[in-house]
């Protein structure tokens, strides 16, 4: 038996959570169209790909090194990234319950900090990061970061190098998702304030102000210079800095409004724990805030967009835990995890059945065939067939909605029906298409239908998930002669 009083033991029970959470979902290459979008290009990033220039997306670079290191490993690469993120988020976990301790009494019993560690791997979950999101990886580097800002507000020596250290931390969370510049506001203040707090001079905090600015940026300096010197800058500054802004949200004050209030009310028992803690845990509740801010001006309410939330609200809950007796935080904790848990499962159950799982993907697959000639075209559909037919790519905006939903019409550099006709007039080999949604393009879906129409044959229909998909192969007699 381990103790949870040893990090050992700690570490050993959150990695068998850990796997016990995630391991249904191990091998499934649709738990979330944007994961199965990196792995392609991490993947394709391998064989001399650039991100952004040949395959356009507004993620940062970090993430796409990513899941081009995982994918250098070998194996089975959606098993591969999955197997990382499990690890990745255990590692997670384990800092979070550090975090708590730090926050906490030296006396204060292990089951908060483990409890806090429990509650993140559970929200995760919940919050639809079973796979591979960007958060999840993020989460690990901001949870480091977090503990070098403690450390440096107790009084450690050697401010200006730790802080330097967390702001670092926090720059590479950028280069995995610029959200993280939010959190990276609230923990470089923090840092400012420790400094003031020791009597240093404002000359001398100035300079450890530029140094932990400059600490933040150079993750992203150093990539946009990559780029600059290979001759990409404009690639690299319209897909990094000015796309998101022509990116459109359909969603209406109702339905954002909605998806907010759905949020909160599955965090709720969470929230209620980091709400007992407001008195003897400020900085778990103003990390907690600053995160938020991000999802507000984002204006993204979605599920996915709470992830790195999970995070400071884990560790505000595991201070929540902490303030009480021992007989108090095991039954808070068995009622939050036990909610977390039911929560996780029918979420994780209905997002399986809409989404689909390995063996329809496997079909639809089989039916397109590996290496098609002249290029597979999955328009509107998932990006991982690419990957998974290894098949060469007919236009750099293959993710489902780059030219097929209406959100995506003034968040490129290409007009959508441009790109689609010149993707068209190369006649790709194979075509698969699904169900339109709301906010469908019609003019490039019209085009797609027109082209199956006059040169293309039904090869036949899978369904994935709840949807299906038409699998539609050209017919050579239509094809001009060169």
């Amino acid at each position: 038996m381990f103790s949870l009083r040893h990090r050992s033991g700690q570490a050993i029970l959150l990695l068998l959570v850990a796997f016990a959470l995630r391991s249904p979902f191990f091998g499934n290459p649709v738990i979330h169209s944007d994961e199965q979008f990196y792995l392609l290009v991490g993947d394709r990033l391998l064989h001399g790909a650039w991100p952004f220039v040949d395959i356009f997306d507004r993620k940062p670079v970090g993430l796409f090194l990513i899941f081009a290191a995982i994918r250098s490993i070998g194996g089975d690469g959606v098993l591969m990234y999955q197997l990382a993120a499990t690890l990745v988020a255990t590692a997670t976990a384990f800092l979070v319950a550090r975090i708590v301790s730090r926050l906490c009494s030296d006396d204060a019993n292990p089951v908060a900090s483990v409890g806090a560690a429990l509650i993140y791997l559970v929200w995760i979950i919940v919050f639809d990061g079973a796979g591979g999101q960007s958060a999840i990886w993020g989460n690990a580097l901001m949870a480091a970061a977090a503990l070098l800002v403690l450390d440096t507000t107790r009084g450690h020596r050697h401010i200006s190098l730790r802080g330097a250290g967390a702001m670092l931390l926090i720059g590479l969370a950028m280069q995995i998702k610029y959200t993280a510049m939010f959190e990276g506001i609230f923990f470089g203040l923090t840092l400012v304030w420790a400094a003031y707090r020791d009597g240093r001079s404002k000359t001398r905090l100035a300079a450890d102000a530029g140094l932990w600015i400059g600490a933040a940026l150079a993750p992203t300096l150093l990539a946009w210079a990559v780029y600059a010197a290979a001759g990409h800058n404009d690639a690299f500054v319209f897909a990094n800095f000015l796309s998101i802004f022509g990116q459109q949200n359909d969603d209406g004050l109702g339905s954002n409004l909605l998806k907010l209030a759905g949020a909160i009310a599955l965090a709720g028992p969470a929230i209620l724990l980091a709400l007992r803690s407001r008195r003897t845990a400020p900085f778990a509740l103003a990390w907690l805030a600053s995160a938020g801010v991000a999802i507000v001006i984002m204006r993204r309410f979605e599920l996915l967009y709470f992830l790195p939330i999970s995070l400071p609200l884990a560790v505000a809950a595991g201070t929540g835990l902490a303030n009480g007796s021992i007989v108090t935080c095991r039954r808070w904790l068995m009622a939050v995890i036990l909610f977390g848990v039911v929560a996780a499962t029918i979420a994780s159950g209905t997002r399986l059945v809409r989404r689909g799982n390995a063996r329809q993907v496997a079909n639809l697959v089989a039916m397109i065939g590996q290496k098609p000639q002249g290029c597979l075209l999955a328009f509107g559909t998932e990006a991982i067939l690419y990957y998974l037919t290894q098949s060469c790519l007919p236009t750099p905006y293959i993710f489902g909605s780059h030219l097929s939903r209406m959100t995506e019409a003034h968040g490129l550099d290409v007009d959508q029906a441009t790109e689609t006709g010149r993707v068209l007039a190369a006649n790709p080999g194979v075509i698969v298409v699904r169900p339109s949604k709301p906010d469908t393009n019609l003019t490039t879906q019209a085009m797609v239908t027109a082209a199956i129409a006059q040169r293309y044959r039904l090869v036949g229909i899978v369904t994935v998930g709840t949807s299906p998909r038409a699998v539609y192969r050209l017919r050579r007699s239509t094809v001009p002669r060169s």
